[in-house]
């Protein structure tokens, strides 16, 4: 009881300056402390594989090049063609002995006494002609390597805490411009009004959150001041008309009129207002789609960048085999092999990716704008589930399409995108919720002038009690978890009131939902019209 008392009066004494320092500090330095350790653990991996890595291809190399001089039992030249590999700094020690004998050929260890260590190494048989004729032994010193990693250290280190100490000092300065001195000037102007002076205008010269909320202080205290003067106007118009109820009547009448006029821009705010929710829904999905495009281009591209790394390994190897006139006819044959199949790895994940961006490219500019063009339905619907694939993937729910290939539309193919990616994520939020298992499907067919589309799917359906009212806005059973109640409200508006179509839902419990949209081939209005959802209404 004690501790929470102090507790509670240390937070009520925390200003709002106090509580961002200290968020922001912690904020970076927490991943700091995580990130920093990885890639430092992340960077010595590396450099301990390359180190072996360069072992293994340099004890390799000798076990070439003294197989020819162990036959010939030449230690003069075997002792030549070793000092390649010995010009290695790293190389510590080179011992070669004679099979079966195992007697001492060469040995080379003039450098030993003068490295710290500690020492790795890696023995390989020595061949001539399909006989073992020998064995090579090959020491490294890893001293390069440690003095490597402790500068590594070293440099990272000092460079994540520079950068953290300019973020810090950065980001103070910003939100000491942007965010506390504007928060205590509208401080200042609300206890202003509260103390009712409402003559001087409230102004701050932002297009930001703080400028809305400015913006909205300056409203109330015009609505203030005009409230008041209009109250002592009719205060006035009362003792002065009051025995004439003619008087009377026509101030009712003027007072209805200016009420019916603020009703009307009142409906117009409200209409703009939904339409500007139609385009932040359709900007949402465009962003969950560019998440999941991002995703599903990974493993392609990974792909290829593993690919191209081995072929350039390969290459490198066969460079080396040249330049030591080492090179044969079944190694030019093994890279040839493996550059075709590496090629057609790198075209197929290529590929894959390039079809995946356009597909994206196209919805992209149909999400992004309500412009209008001539469309193939089941084209549109295509590219929308291969988007919504990547989503969809985490699911054990499928989406099926059964559409005709040749319904062309005139209309607005970005929002009749939105409205089918609406109704998946209403199937897959509501219907199908807590399912280890789900079919949703969309079909469609002509009928004359229009098209139907029906989108059903087999999860728990609607109760009679809130069927008809899914398309209220702000309806939704999610409330406080997440869900807006808006989805659905904007789909009944797009499909009624800009598609020029009609929208209807059935459902039986525990057998799924049916959506039913009916639309025209042709979509009513201009057809040069670039965005219907911010016309006069």
């Amino acid at each position: 009881m004690w501790f929470q008392h102090v507790l509670s009066s240390i937070r009520s004494r925390i200003t709002l300056r106090l509580a961002i320092i200290a968020a922001v500090i912690f904020g970076l330095m927490v991943p700091s402390a995580i990130l920093v350790p990885y890639h430092l653990h992340t960077i010595e991996q590396a450099a301990r594989v390359r180190n072996k890595e360069d072992h293994n291809r340099l004890v390799e190399i000798l076990s070439v090049i003294l197989s020819e001089p162990l036959w010939q039992i030449t230690p003069e030249i075997a002792n030549i063609s070793s000092e390649v590999v010995y010009s290695d700094p790293r190389v510590a020690t080179i011992e070669v002995t004679t099979l079966p004998d195992r007697k001492e050929f060469i040995k080379n260890d003039t450098r030993r006494a003068t490295q710290k260590g500690p020492f790795t190494s890696m023995t390989r048989e020595i061949r001539h002609g399909g006989q073992i004729i020998g064995e090579v032994k090959l020491t490294l010193a890893e001293d390069l390597l440690q003095d490597s990693l402790r500068s590594d250290f070293r440099r990272y280190v000092t460079t994540a805490v520079l950068s953290l100490l300019l973020a810090v000092i950065f980001i103070l300065l910003v939100l000491q411009w942007r965010l506390v001195r504007p928060v205590k000037l509208l401080m200042d102007e609300s206890d202003r009004l509260a103390n009712g002076e409402l003559n001087d205008p409230i102004a701050l010269n932002r297009e930001d959150e703080l400028g809305h909320l400015a913006n909205s202080l300056e409203a109330t205290r015009q609505a203030l001041k005009r409230s008041f003067g209009e109250l002592e106007i009719k205060n006035q118009q009362l003792l002065e008309y009051s025995s004439t109820l003619e008087s009377k009547v026509r101030q009712r009448t003027q007072e209805l009129e200016s009420v019916n006029h603020n009703l009307e821009a009142a409906l117009h705010n409200v209409n703009t207002a939904q339409a500007e929710l139609a385009r932040v829904e359709r900007m949402a999905a465009l962003g969950s789609m560019v998440a999941g495009v991002a995703h599903e281009l990974n493993t392609p591209l990974g792909n290829c960048l593993l690919v191209a790394s081995t072929l350039e390994e390969e290459t490198r190897r066969l460079l080396e085999m040249v330049e030591g006139g080492q090179i044969r006819r079944s190694d030019l044959t093994r890279y040839a092999t493996t550059a075709v199949d590496s090629t057609k790895l790198l075209l197929r994940g290529l590929q894959q990716s390039a079809h995946l961006v356009g597909d994206f490219k196209q919805v992209a500019v149909d999400q992004s704008s309500a412009q209008r063009r001539t469309f193939d339905l089941l084209i549109t619907l295509q590219e929308l589930t291969a988007l919504l694939h990547s989503s969809l993937r985490k699911t054990p729910f499928i989406l099926e399409l059964d559409i005709p290939p040749d319904i062309q539309l005139n209309s607005y193919p970005g929002l009749l995108g939105q409205v089918f990616t609406n109704l998946v994520n209403n199937a897959v939020i509501h219907g199908l919720e807590g399912r280890s298992s789900g079919h949703m499907r969309c079909t469609a067919k002509k009928q004359g002038a229009f098209v139907l589309m029906i989108f059903t799917d087999d999860g728990k359906g609607i109760s009679q009690e809130i069927i008809n009212r899914i398309f209220e806005p702000f309806f939704t059973t999610k409330f406080g978890q997440g869900g807006s109640g808006l989805g659905l409200s904007i789909t009944f508006n797009i499909v009624t009131n800009v598609l020029g179509g009609t929208i209807h839902v059935s459902s039986v419990p525990d057998q799924g939902t049916r959506f039913e949209i009916r639309l025209p081939l042709i979509a009513p209005g201009d057809k040069d019209e670039k965005d219907p959802l911010f016309k006069d209404q």
